[in-house]
């Protein structure tokens, strides 16, 4: 397996301190399916305080858990001690952890076989649960008993479907049976989780195995109002996801604007997600003008570019999704001055010097910015005065 200089600095500084490290999880299953690694996570067992004396830069991020950040350069990589994993409680945390000086033990408490596999350079491969096999085959199967897994983190369930969507795998039939059997433990993970592992989701390019949220009953317990869309709506929704993945805009937008354009109230819906302000006002922004005509005339796509700002290039990446021709509007829009309130040649203190006040300057803007939309040319200052005269009456 190829590592960066980095992890190889400190795989040789633990292991000539006496110790044992492997690199473990994501970045060997990426390898193995000839991904490149994005982060790289770091197992051992030497303790915190010994990597903290081993290693001269060092963050405590997760120290009672056995993790300490080592920064190389500008770089910054978790090493956490082995361990097993205490009672679980709350179907999340472990009430404790416990370490150990054996590597097969502590791949034993991870989630999957395909990320249950530890590379070193010294080592080689650790594999004792089939995890290359699976990767091989395209399974997603837990390790040990799922049912166990899943009690210990329901994360792992979304995790599962999550995984299944971007890697195109299949979920292994006892895997699928402890998900659909325990399916209900998802309500005591955060929405935030949640809703970072369904993003991910739609956004993946086989993004068709969001129905395993409605097969294995799983979405109903944390997102109802987008199972119960892919239920109704699954055959439009998936290709308008699918061809913006194709098309390389498959954002989180886009993807909840496709699955929540009919919903009655989408408002609702993202707010449970507990998403982020701007992320909630873009997509309800998009789903108002999801069947917005775009070969109406040039004032109305005007209109639309002064109510959107920039967003109205994300609705036409989205309409292209949906198979609308977009090549017209999209010339004209990308061509076009576009106009907004604060392109007018006037501003609040010129129509105060016309003895406008309070609401009345509000309503001149909304007029005069009408007026510019009908045409362009009206945009001067002389002309806006003039026009906003008619306010005062």
């Amino acid at each position: 397996m190829k590592l960066n200089k980095d992890v190889i600095y400190i795989l040789n500084s633990l292991q000539e301190a006496g110790f044992e490290g492997f690199v473990v999880g994501g970045c060997v299953r990426d390898y193995l399916m000839g991904l490149d690694p994005h982060d790289y996570d770091i197992t051992t067992n030497a303790l915190p305080t010994d990597s903290k004396k081993i290693f001269p830069r060092t963050v405590d991020t997760g120290i009672k858990h056995g993790t300490v950040t080592v920064l190389v350069g500008k770089r910054s990589y978790e090493v956490t001690t082995y361990r097993i994993d205490g009672e679980y409680k709350d179907s999340r945390h472990p009430e404790e952890v416990i370490f150990v000086q054996d590597i097969e033990k502590d791949l034993s408490r991870r989630d999957f076989c395909m990320n249950a596999i530890a590379y070193s350079p010294k080592e080689g491969y650790i594999d004792p649960f089939g995890g290359r096999n699976d990767i091989k085959s395209g399974i997603i199967k837990g390790v040990g008993d799922p049912n166990l897994r899943f009690n210990e983190d329901a994360l792992r369930m979304l995790r599962a479907v999550r995984f299944s969507a971007q890697l195109g795998f299949k979920i292994e039939e006892n895997t699928y049976d402890a998900l659909k059997k325990n399916a209900e433990l998802i309500k005591n993970v955060s929405m935030e989780r949640v809703a970072a592992e369904l993003l991910r989701l739609l956004c993946s390019s086989h993004c068709e195995k969001a129905e395993l949220l409605c097969s294995a009953n799983l979405g109903d317990y944390c997102v109802p109002e987008i199972t119960e869309a892919l239920r109704k709506r699954g055959a439009e929704i998936i290709p308008v996801l699918k061809n913006a993945n194709k098309n390389g805009y498959n954002n989180e937008e886009i993807a909840l604007a496709a699955v929540l354009a009919r919903d009655p109230d989408p408002l609702k819906a993202l707010k449970d997600l507990k998403l982020s302000n701007r992320l909630i006002d873009n997509v309800t922004a998009l789903i108002k003008y999801y069947d917005f005509n775009l070969k109406t005339g040039e004032y109305e796509l005007r209109r639309l570019y002064s109510l959107l700002g920039e967003l109205v290039f994300e609705l036409l990446n989205l309409k292209e999704a949906k198979g609308e021709d977009i090549s017209k509007a999209f010339e004209f829009l990308k061509g076009e001055k576009r106009l907004t309130k604060k392109d007018l040649c006037v501003n609040g203190r010129d129509l105060m010097s016309l003895g406008l006040k309070g609401r009345q300057i509000g309503v001149a803007e909304e007029g005069l910015l009408d007026m510019i939309l009908s045409n362009p040319n009206l945009n001067e200052k002389d002309i806006l005065l003039k026009e906003a005269l008619k306010w005062l009456r």
